[in-house]
Order: structure tokens, then C-alpha cells, then sequence
């Protein structure tokens, strides 16, 4: 079988809508140039379409002809490289994806450890922000804490409902988890994050690392104007 041949077979694997790139092809390790050839002239031939630099996807018809690629097979593009995770979308959507606000966002902000930057894909808009932690296999837990760290600022919520949320999610955590995001906020996040998580954790009695204590300073402060009387456990992590 030639190389054409073999190329034109790895991309029928591919579902239509699914976009993907010279790097998911087996054959483009050792035979690059002849990958990259094929590939154009399967564009020229309509039978695979360009989304963007080096990306490809195959059509998917509809009643009134080609389908254009979805928002969520855009976002892949960015959030994936190598069949790795590299980036979650946080901000806004992430706040909407759990459950925390109703606000559908105009830009949807992804992290990731690639540079700052923004793209307009037509149908959304995107923009690049730094991840606070390194994100392959932590995108669960990095999504609780940057939601921990923005509870004061979700809209459309209160603190309180947005905590108490968030404490029954932190609750449904296998014990391996509730380690982890407690040392990744310990390495990663702002002492007033630690904070945030260390009261829901006392209020769910779950297991609490002492570095996670250890990580704030006595003689601070963090103001959410919590109820002392919802809250009790808040004061012990200096939360007022």
C-alpha cells in the first residue's frame, strides 16, 4: 500500500467534525512530505477541508450542504496538542459549566500554559489566559480552585449559595483528590484560596493536610462577608 494510500486511511478514522492535524497522523513521523501532499490534495479534492494552520476535518453534509465545524471541536484546538491536555476553559464558562451563574460570556477564557493571546473563530470569541498550575490530569481540580478563587466575583450568585455548591462537589471527591487539591492550592494558589478551601473542608470533616494551615499567616485577613453563624468553620481559616 502506498503512502497515499495508507494516509487516506488514517483520516477516514477520523469522525466528520472532528478537526485534527498532520501530528495525529501515524505516517507523518516518517514520511512527513509525503503526509503534507497528501493532505493538500485531499483539500483540493473537497474530501477533507482546512480549519486553520495545519488543521483539517472532514465535512460533515447537512440539508443545505457542509456543516462548518462546531465551537466545541474549535475550543479542542486549543485545549489539546499531542493527544494531551493543555488548557480548560475557566473564567465565566467555567462558572456556568458548574452550576455557579447563569452569564453566558461573549469571550470564553481558556488556560493553558501557552502565551497570552486572542482568537475570533466567527462564531466565539477566545481568549488565551496563563494556567495557574500545570494542567495535564489536574483540570477537575484546577477547576474547583480557580472557582474558589473567584467566589466573590461569580454574578449573579452569592458567596454563600456559590460555597455551598462548591462544598458538595468537594465532597463527592475520592480522598486521592481531596490530597491533591489541597497541595496544588498549597503550590499554586493565593493564600486566600487555601483559605476558601480549608473552610469547606472543615465544614465536610474531611481529611485537611497541615500545610494547607501552615500556608497562611496568622495576622491575616480575608473578607467575604460570610455569616458567622453559616459559618463558623470560617474564622478558623481567618475568613470574615
Amino acid at each position: 500500500m502506498t503512502i497515499a494510500a495508507t494516509v487516506e486511511r488514517s483520516v477516514s478514522q477520523f469522525k466528520p467534525g472532528q478537526i485534527f492535524t498532520y501530528g495525529d497522523i501515524p505516517e507523518y513521523r516518517n514520511a512527513g512530505e509525503a503526509v503534507v501532499k497528501t493532505m493538500s490534495r485531499l483539500v483540493a479534492a473537497k474530501k477533507i477541508a482546512k480549519v486553520g494552520k495545519g488543521q483539517f476535518y472532514i465535512p460533515r453534509q447537512g440539508v443545505f450542504g457542509p456543516v462548518p465545524v462546531g465551537d466545541a471541536e474549535r475550543l479542542k484546538t486549543l485545549m489539546y496538542k499531542d493527544g494531551y491536555q493543555v488548557g480548560y476553559v475557566t473564567g465565566a464558562a467555567l462558572f456556568n459549566k458548574l452550576g455557579l451563574s447563569t452569564q453566558q460570556p461573549k469571550t470564553i477564557e481558556v488556560a493553558s500554559m501557552a502565551s497570552r493571546q486572542k482568537k475570533n473563530f466567527g462564531s466565539i470569541r477566545v481568549r488565551l489566559v496563563a494556567a495557574t498550575a500545570p494542567v495535564q490530569d489536574n483540570v477537575p481540580l484546577l477547576e474547583l480552585l480557580d472557582a474558589l478563587k473567584s467566589c466573590k466575583k461569580i454574578s449573579d450568585a452569592s458567596v454563600d449559595d456559590v460555597l455551598l455548591l462548591l462544598g458538595k462537589k468537594l465532597k463527592s471527591l475520592e480522598m486521592t483528590d481531596i490530597e491533591k487539591i489541597q497541595k496544588l492550592a498549597i503550590d499554586y494558589y493565593p493564600a486566600s484560596t487555601n483559605a476558601v478551601l480549608g473552610t469547606l473542608l472543615s465544614r465536610n470533616q474531611q481529611r485537611i493536610l497541615p500545610e494547607l494551615r501552615n500556608s497562611l499567616n496568622p495576622t491575616s485577613r480575608y473578607k467575604l462577608g460570610l455569616s458567622s453563624q453559616r459559618w463558623p468553620q470560617a474564622r478558623e481559616w481567618f475568613i470574615r
